[in-house]
């Protein structure tokens, strides 16, 4: 049986490196305007349904 050796790292051009870090961030951006748009999805639909509470009452709860 022969046996295969591995290293523990690869080797990435610093260009492909650079080009994978911008990627990496556009869509940690895009993830995160997704995230912006559900929340802003579930305000809709508690508004519809009448579960706003007043600015006021919400500072009495949060202790303000």
């Amino acid at each position: 049986m022969a046996t295969v050796t591995t290293k523990e790292k690869i080797s990435i051009p610093r260009g492909e490196y650079i080009r994978l870090k911008k990627l990496e961030e556009r869509f940690a951006v895009f993830f995160a305007y997704f995230e912006h748009l559900l929340d802003i999805r579930e305000a809709r639909k508690e508004a519809k349904q009448k579960k706003i509470i007043s600015q006021e009452k919400l500072f009495k709860r949060l202790g303000f």
